[in-house]
């Protein structure tokens, strides 16, 4: 399974993910976040919970 797939996997719960979640699987998640945005047309949230402080959470729903 490929890094963006092993991302994938963790954002479809749609529960928030903080970096470190994130950074075992890859030190370059942001790539595989913003090819799952762009490439495959996932919706992927990025919502800030403090001062440099973000999460990564998949939206309900897949883009068209």
């Amino acid at each position: 399974m490929s890094k963006k797939q092993q991302i994938l996997q963790l954002l479809l719960d749609g529960k928030p993910h903080s970096k470190e979640e994130l950074i075992p699987i890859t030190h370059r998640f942001s790539a595989a976040v913003e090819s799952l945005r762009k490439d495959d047309g996932y919706d992927i949230e990025t919502v800030r919970v403090a001062h440099n402080v973000y999460v990564y959470q998949m939206a309900l729903a897949k883009r068209a």
